[in-house]
């Protein structure tokens, strides 16, 4: 029995969704309007690794320093998202803090945590490099995880073989489901936080298949329902919780929100060579180039995953050698000596609506230009009624921690249909996208999901940044 607190963490739920669906949802549209449907908004960028590092910790990616932005211009990669171990969150996380409280805490599946540790309770990690871990490991025969079922990667399948990935996706929600019911029934502990997965990952695979309103939505299809129906297994998983718990409170809560990825295009490279921050290198001027091997191969490349999928063994080796991010953002594109701002490869490789751009000046004068960037890239229009950019500001007024240099210069966020592209050309806007094509959902900033049943609250809006104070606040 867990005494005190449970918390569900359900990675990519989706506010707007939720709505969308709330009549079949009815433990999660219960909890959300007797709490006056209260609203959270992720980290920046709202990726999940920083999510749930702000979470744990309860600070922002400028405090942990986990960030997934990368300088495409710095050879030797400082941008780029560094290798983490447990040693980053060990002593740091709210259920560690609850521990020294005098707590005892159940952990099922956390993300980010790859080899656990001993808590004042029980901890069950995630796959990771082939491995799960059971502590303490005499507890290993009750739970029994299924690493064939947890440790499927689910990642860039072809068309063809979409039935057996929605199939995994719902095994691995039921398989998440039986070990975090297990330490319900056999925990005797204060605390339980257990975390799903997959509703990240279908809303990813599946979106243009299930939104009638998205550009390529291929009408009535045998997928149409997937992501409704995995929101459903969700909302009777937390149904048989309650059930199971009934004294108990419940906070339920997601990382991000989740909707289309961008098919349009918004060339934000473009905008700045226009405004004369960003000089192309001489002989690569977008109007003189009748034939361009990277966009060969980038569409060659997309073709056969689409068709073929793209096997484990490639993904490995794609993380591992990173030489394809080469064609989709190059750092030779550009004439460094006369170039001034440049869009960081958050948006570049992933087309998402939201990114940031570099600014080369020195310290004193950097805020000055880029105060002067935003003002001029706030008068860029998609038509005479919509702007570009939704908001666009300097990085260091929203955020302040000691790894504030991990992020470009200025953050922002674009309409929603369209996908910050790294590329150069004639048109500013354009239906170019091509990671649609490989992975038609993508994260969104303002729509992640927070509910509760037996905690009250109060605010309208909350932030990542005020999960682990909630979630204290029930053990003063």
């Amino acid at each position: 029995m867990i005494n005190k607190l449970i918390v569900i963490g359900i990675d990519g739920m989706d506010f707007d969704v939720v709505k969308k669906y709330e009549d079949l949802l009815p433990t999660l549209s219960k909890m959300l309007k007797e709490n006056n449907y209260p609203r959270l908004r992720s980290v920046f960028p709202a990726d999940t690794t920083p999510a749930w590092s702000t979470i744990y910790t309860g600070v922002d990616p400028t405090v942990h320093g986990i960030i997934n932005f990368v300088n495409v211009k710095d050879r030797d990669n400082s941008y780029k998202p560094f290798e983490f171990d447990d040693s980053v969150f060990k002593g740091k996380t709210f259920f560690d803090e609850l521990n020294n409280r005098g707590y005892s805490t159940t952990v099922i599946l956390p993300m980010n945590i790859k080899q656990g540790w001993e808590i004042n309770g029980t901890m069950i990690t995630r796959p990771y490099k082939g491995e799960m871990h059971v502590i303490p490991k005499s507890k290993e025969s009750l739970y029994k995880p299924d690493f064939s079922i947890l440790g499927t990667e689910c990642k860039f399948t072809s068309e063809s073989q979409l039935n057996s990935l929605k199939e995994d996706f719902f095994k691995k929600s039921d398989e998440e489901f039986r070990l975090t019911k297990c330490a319900i029934e056999n925990e005797n502990c204060d605390f339980l936080f257990s975390y799903f997965s997959t509703t990240d990952g279908i809303c990813h695979d599946f979106w243009r298949h299930c939104d009638e309103n998205h550009p390529e939505y291929p009408g009535e299809n045998e997928h149409m329902f997937a992501i409704r129906d995995l929101y459903i297994k969700m909302d009777r998983h937390l149904k048989e919780i309650m059930e199971l718990c009934p004294d108990t409170p419940l906070l339920v809560i997601s990382d991000h929100g989740h909707g289309a990825r961008p098919v349009y295009v918004a060339r934000v490279n473009e905008m700045l060579h226009r405004f004369s921050y960003l000089e192309p290198k001489a002989g690569s001027d977008k109007k003189k180039k009748k034939f361009s091997v990277k966009g060969f191969i980038k569409k060659f490349a997309l073709s056969f995953v689409a068709r073929f999928g793209l096997p484990k063994w490639a993904v490995s080796i794609a993380r591992k050698v990173p030489v394809w991010k080469g064609i989709f953002a190059s750092g030779n594109d550009f004439d460094w000596d006369k170039t001034v701002a440049y869009l960081s490869d958050l948006s570049a490789l992933k087309n998402y609506s939201y990114g940031g751009i570099r600014v080369i000046a020195d310290d004193d004068k950097k805020d000055a230009l880029c105060d002067e960037i935003i003002e001029k890239l706030k008068t860029v229009m998609i038509d005479e009624h919509t702007p570009a950019f939704q908001w666009i500001k300097r990085t260091n007024t929203h955020y302040h921690g000691e790894y504030l240099n991990r992020y470009p210069e200025i953050i922002f966020q674009l309409d929603e249909m369209y996908g910050a592209d790294w590329n150069l050309g004639d048109e500013l806007f354009e239906k170019k996208g091509f990671m649609h094509k490989l992975s038609p959902g993508a994260h969104r900033y303002e729509t992640a999901v927070i509910a509760a049943k037996g905690i009250e609250l109060d605010k309208s809006q909350y932030e990542m940044t005020d999960i682990r104070d909630i979630i204290l606040s029930v053990f003063e």
